[in-house]
C-alpha cells in the first residue's frame, strides 16, 4: 500500500531555487537548511502537495533550470514492490540503506545500467521503505483516495499496446 506520492525536481542549487520560490510567495514544508537532511527542500505547490527540490549531479549537461526528477512512493514490502515494478519492465538503478529506511531507485528499460540518477534528464521512480512495516499486518499507508485525504492516487506508464 502507498501512503503518498512526492514529486521531485532536480536543480543545480537547491538553496537558490528555494530562495527564488520563497520570494515568489511559496510556502515550505522544509527549507534546505532545516531538519536533519540538509540540502533538500519540500515546497508546497498551488494545491498544497509537497514537491521536493533535490540537487542535480555535477556535469549533468541539463540546461533546464529544473527538471522533473522522480516520483517517490512509500512501500510496505520492498521485495514485493520491486518484483512488481520489474514485471512492468523497470530496472533497479540504485539503492540506499539507512538505519530506519531504505530507498530504491528504478528507471525504465531504456536507461543504461548503472546510470547516475542525479544526472538523468528523465524521471525515475523512488520506492521508500520504512523498516519493519513489511512484518506488521496492521500497518497501513494511505493511498490518496480516502475521504479527507485525496491526492496523488496513481502513476502512469506508457506502453506500446
Amino acid at each position: 500500500m502507498v501512503s503518498f506520492f512526492i514529486h521531485a525536481y532536480s536543480v543545480d542549487d537547491v538553496y537558490a531555487a528555494a530562495d527564488s520560490l520563497a520570494e515568489a510567495g511559496y510556502r515550505f514544508k522544509k527549507k534546505p537548511d532545516e531538519g536533519r537532511m540538509k540540502g533538500l527542500a519540500f515546497v508546497y505547490d498551488a494545491d498544497g502537495y509537497w514537491v521536493e527540490l533535490v540537487k542535480r549531479g555535477e556535469n549533468s549537461g541539463i540546461a533546464n533550470d529544473c527538471n522533473f526528477s522522480q516520483t517517490m512512493l512509500r512501500v510496505k514490502d520492498p521485495r514485493k514492490s520491486l518484483a512488481f515494478y520489474k514485471a512492468l519492465g523497470m530496472k533497479l538503478l540504485s539503492e540506499k540503506h539507512f538505519n530506519d529506511f531504505s530507498l530504491y531507485f528504478l528507471g525504465s528499460s531504456n536507461v543504461a545500467d548503472g546510470a547516475d540518477t542525479k544526472t538523468l534528464f528523465q524521471p525515475v521512480l523512488e520506492l521508500t521503505h520504512n523498516h519493519g512495516t513489511e512484518n506488521d499486518d496492521d500497518f497501513r499507508y494511505y493511498n490518496g483516495n480516502e475521504d479527507g485525504r485525496q491526492g496523488f492516487g496513481h502513476i502512469g506508464f506508457l506502453v506500446d499496446e
